[in-house]
């Protein structure tokens, strides 16, 4: 399956645009399960002389899950309570904003009073500070909380990118993730699609685009040029983005992603096959379901099924998974009622109408 505007194997988004299509200024937002290449998309996008997108940081859900906190940010007290909350505090990354911290209180201060024009502004300063005008942000598990990237950033556009479950379990127990136990990763990532699922058929072609890792890797010009028409950003920038391996932000001595300093390649796309067992496979498989095929992933497990032990960890993990995303539906309800303040950002061309 290649990346195609809008499109998963055997669905569809929207063929209607949105009534944003066309805006210059859209916000992007990149993600999906853990370990599927959305650090590489964002490093070759951030590239792009158009698109500025920073390393990975902490504020944007962690704000959006304690918004009432902040109260009415029509109030200037409260939005210099966020901004201080955001750029004085290190479990929020502040300095990946690239900005002064006074500096940047200063000027969410200044934002509009929404909690999304203000969250906004931290990353349009990052934008500003490489000289660019549009600006995104990249992390995982956006691709859980899309009510809240959509609620905040009405006009954004949302790339989902996908790995084979198989590669992207072997890839986060090399990483020591969980223990290395395959169950609460298999469960993870069927997460992570399901989540992209349940929003696909909300979308307009123009909001939403999937890929898949294993395209970017063996085919990344065609698959970058399919994300820069998405994004439209300009096929000229499209050999600046891959040549992101000569000039990036990422460390050298990242443990998670070394890697980003040398050419894109699918030399190891299929090394999980000597790393999982059968039943491990089996398991992953079993997780990922019908979503396995559709995403173009053909089954290997053969004859191996999982232990019953698998089996019901799976089921545990699948409960408590599901306990948690119910809890946070609640709140969200009655946040409906309890804080009735706006959160839609009030920066872009689209947001401003």
């Amino acid at each position: 399956m290649s990346a195609t505007t809008g499109s998963h194997a055997g669905e569809m988004t929207s063929e209607a645009l949105s009534p944003f299509a066309g805006a210059p200024d859209r916000p992007v937002f990149v993600g999906g399960c853990p370990r599927s290449g959305t650090t590489l998309l964002r490093t070759m996008l951030n590239n792009h002389p158009e698109l500025a997108m920073p390393r990975e940081s902490r504020f944007l859900l962690e704000t959006w899950r304690r918004r009432e906190r902040f109260g009415d940010l029509g109030a200037e007290r409260n939005r210099r309570k966020l901004a201080r909350w955001i750029f004085t505090r290190k479990a929020t990354r502040p300095g990946r904003v690239g900005v002064e911290p006074q500096r940047a209180i200063d000027r969410l201060v200044a934002a509009p009073p929404t909690v999304g024009s203000l969250l906004g502004t931290c990353f349009l300063m990052y934008a500003e500070q490489q000289g660019k005008q549009r600006w995104g942000d990249k992390r995982p598990m956006y691709v859980q909380y899309l009510d809240a990237i959509f609620a905040m950033f009405p006009d954004a556009q949302f790339v989902n990118i996908v790995r084979d479950p198989r590669a992207a379990v072997a890839s986060m127990r090399r990483l020591d993730w969980y223990g290395g136990d395959v169950v609460p990763v298999a469960e993870l990532w069927e997460r992570s699609q399901r989540a992209a699922d349940a929003w696909r058929r909300r979308l307009a072609r123009d909001q939403l685009l999937e890929i898949r890792y294993e395209d970017l890797v063996s085919r990344p010009e065609e698959t970058l040029t399919n994300v820069c028409s998405f994004l439209q950003l300009s096929e000229d920038g499209i050999a600046e983005a891959l040549s992101y391996h000569e000039h990036n932000d990422i460390p050298e001595s990242s443990t998670y992603h070394w890697k980003l300093h040398q050419p894109v390649s699918a030399d190891t796309s299929r090394r999980w096959e000597q790393e999982l067992s059968g039943e491990e496979i089996a398991l992953i498989e079993y997780a990922a379901g019908k979503r396995l095929q559709r995403y173009g992933y053909e089954p290997a497990a053969g004859g191996a099924r999982p232990t019953v032990e698998m089996y019901r960890a799976l089921r545990q993990r699948r409960l408590e998974r599901a306990k948690l995303a119910w809890r946070r539906q609640m709140k969200e309800l009655k946040l409906r009622f309890t804080h009735r303040q706006p959160v839609a950002a009030r920066l872009t061309s689209g947001q401003c109408r």
